[in-house]
């Protein structure tokens, strides 16, 4: 790159210089690449959409924290559905539309790279992936994002996994999976589960002395 000065004058008056600075670039100009990054904030979460909170209890000492996940009904709305299906929700009769969900299909199975992977294949409801193939990559991938697990040709109502990681190989998971929501509140605990959780882990999978569990599912519908 060189540096090239210009001192123009003025027609009126001589006297009158302007300098300029032209820089001249040799061979061809860099193009600026602005990396794709994949992170989610905790956060304030948007009133019209409802909220999930699960609520995480350690063996022996009670209640370890809870972490509320907002869901894209408004984006997703298929996943969001599938996932809502299998905590099969019942009012309460509160006034502030909120229902409880069972926890019978939950509990922590797996940890891997990218993140927590919550409940098991119920083989009662699946569906398959051309239903969902519009949603694919609709929402990005990120810490603390909540997507849909899969099988070769179908998702599954009851699993789903919660990113812990920020790693390359999220770019994958926007192309075959279906993010769903965002953990708007607990993250912390969410982070602080998954190390918890590494003692535990046998080659991917958790094994059955771990203590931790899902005691209790709350939806709050949007205002």
């Amino acid at each position: 790159m060189s540096l090239l000065f210009l001192i123009l004058a003025s027609q009126e008056s001589p006297l009158n210089i302007s300098f300029y600075s032209v820089y001249i670039y040799k061979g061809e100009m860099p193009v600026k690449r602005t990396p794709k990054v994949h992170k989610f904030h905790e956060g304030s979460s948007d009133d019209q959409l409802p909220v999930v909170s699960m609520f995480i209890d350690k063996g022996g000492t009670g209640a370890y924290g809870r972490i509320d996940i907002e869901l894209f009904v408004n984006r997703v709305p298929k996943a969001c559905d599938i996932f809502l299906q299998g905590c099969a929700f019942a009012a309460t009769g509160d006034k502030r539309n909120v229902k409880r969900g069972s926890c019978k299909s939950y509990r922590f199975v797996r940890l891997t790279n990218e993140g927590l992977q919550v409940g098991e294949r119920s083989g009662s409801r699946g569906a398959s992936l051309v239903e969902f193939d519009s949603e694919i990559g609709r929402v990005n991938h990120g810490i603390g994002v909540v997507s849909l697990c899969r099988s070769v040709s179908s998702f599954d109502e009851s699993f789903f996994f919660c990113i812990t990681d920020n790693r390359s190989e999220l770019d994958s998971l926007d192309k075959r999976h279906v993010a769903f929501g965002r953990v708007i509140e607990g993250l912390n605990e969410l982070l602080s589960l998954r190390d918890a959780l590494l003692s535990y882990v046998q080659e991917g999978c958790l094994i059955g002395d771990n203590p931790y569990t899902i005691s209790e599912l709350v939806l709050k519908s949007c205002k």
